[in-house]
């Protein structure tokens, strides 16, 4: 059996942190519509709008209020979405070893 690469290692946990980050998006724009927000995080069937980043203030606001703290999806947010900058960038640098 050959030995695996780092970088794939790396890649597929870059890609199952993205598909995390996906699932917390839409999670944060479903509990805002069922707030009576305004929110869409896709245009045109499945083109992503990108707005995430403009709701996630939005999302903190409201569980507040609702919540008396900041609701648990902003910190898998962020979270998530920095651990996948991380592992891109490890995966890629583990490339050129």
């Amino acid at each position: 059996m050959l030995p695996m690469h780092p970088s794939i290692l790396f890649g597929f946990i870059c890609l199952l942190l993205l598909w995390y980050n996906l699932y917390v998006s839409i999670s944060i724009v479903n509990y805002l519509k069922s707030k009576n927000k305004e929110v869409s995080l896709f245009t045109y069937g499945i083109y992503v709008k990108g707005k995430i980043f403009r709701y996630l203030p939005l999302y903190r606001e409201t569980t507040i209020q609702e919540e008396g703290k900041v609701g648990s999806l902003y910190y898998q947010f962020y979270i998530s979405f920095l651990g996948v900058v991380l592992f891109l960038f490890v995966g890629i640098a583990s490339i050129s070893q």
